[in-house]
C-alpha cells in the first residue's frame, strides 16, 4: 500500500500521508531467544523514511545519550549490550537495505555512520570497541567520480574487528577493514584493508607503523597509571 496519497485539486498538487499504510517499523530487545517490542528508549531518537525497518538491541539496551537513527526502507540496526555509554552518535541509514551491526561493550564519545543514500551496504563493528570524539564512517563519497570507463569511487561496506580503538577525529571510508586489537591514531583517515591484528595505524591515508615495538600491540581502557600499577602487582605475585 502506498505510504503517501497524491491529490490534484484545480492544478494544485497535494501529497498527504496515508494513515492506512503499514510501516512495520520496530524497535525490539532480544534476550534468551525471545523478542520484546520497545516503544521508547531513553537517549534515542528514531526517524523513519520508509517501511520494514528494525532496530534491535541484543540482551540489554546500553546507556544512550543523544543517539539519532534515520532509517529508509528495509534497514537493520543491531546493537549489543554494553557496560559503557553510547553517546552523540548519528546513524544515517536512509538508503534501502542499509545494515549496521555493533557488537558488545561498544562505546563512543561522538560520531556519525553515513551511507550517503547508497543501498545494500553494511557497517560491521566487533565487540569491545572504543571510539573517541568526531568519528566518521562513510560507505560512499556522496558524489561520483568517473572517467570513460565508468565510476571510480564505488560505494563499499566497512568492517571493524573486535577490540579496536579509534582515537579522536578518525575517518573510516568505503571498503576499509581493520583487524582485531588495532589502534588508529588521532586524525587518521582509513581507506585500506588491514588484515593483521594488533597493529598501530596512523596517517592520511592510514598506514601500519612499522617500528618494531608497534608490530604486535594491544590496548586497554585503563589509564597508564592504573595499568602500570596492575602490572606491578601481577609481577610481584608471580
Amino acid at each position: 500500500m502506498e505510504k503517501r496519497i497524491k491529490i490534484n485539486i484545480l492544478g494544485l498538487k497535494i501529497v498527504l500521508k496515508n494513515p492506512f499504510a503499514v510501516s512495520n517499523n520496530k524497535i525490539i530487545l532480544t534476550k534468551n531467544g525471545k523478542s520484546k517490542r520497545l516503544f521508547f528508549v531513553k537517549g534515542l531518537k528514531v526517524k523513519y523514511y520508509g517501511a520494514n525497518n528494525r532496530i534491535e538491541f541484543i540482551d540489554k539496551v546500553p546507556k544512550m545519550k543523544n543517539v539519532r537513527i534515520s532509517c529508509g526502507e528495509n534497514c537493520r540496526i543491531r546493537i549489543g549490550a554494553s557496560s559503557y555509554a553510547v553517546k552523540n552518535l548519528d546513524i544515517n541509514a536512509r538508503a534501502e537495505n542499509s545494515e549496521v551491526n555493533i557488537g558488545r561493550d561498544f562505546s563512543i564519545e561522538s560520531g556519525c555512520i553515513d551511507f550517503h543514500g547508497e543501498p545494500n551496504l553494511q557497517v560491521n563493528i566487533g565487540d569491545d570497541c572504543q571510539f573517541g570524539c568526531d568519528i566518521r564512517f562513510d560507505t560512499a563519497d556522496g558524489h561520483t567520480i568517473y572517467n570513460a570507463d565508468g565510476a571510480l569511487n564505488t560505494p563499499k561496506s566497512i568492517t571493524i574487528g573486535n577490540h579496536v580503538w579509534l582515537c579522536r577525529q578518525v575517518s573510516v571510508l568505503k571498503g576499509a577493514e581493520i583487524a582485531d586489537n588495532c589502534v588508529v591514531g588521532l586524525g587518521s583517515i582509513v581507506t585500506g584493508v588491514f588484515k593483521e591484528s594488533g597493529r598501530l595505524l596512523a596517517g592520511i591515508p592510514a598506514k601500519q607503523i612499522e617500528s618494531e615495538q608497534y608490530k604486535k600491540i594491544n590496548w586497554t581502557r585503563l589509564p597508564n597509571k592504573s595499568f602500570v600499577k596492575c602490572n606491578t602487582i601481577h609481577i610481584e605475585l608471580h
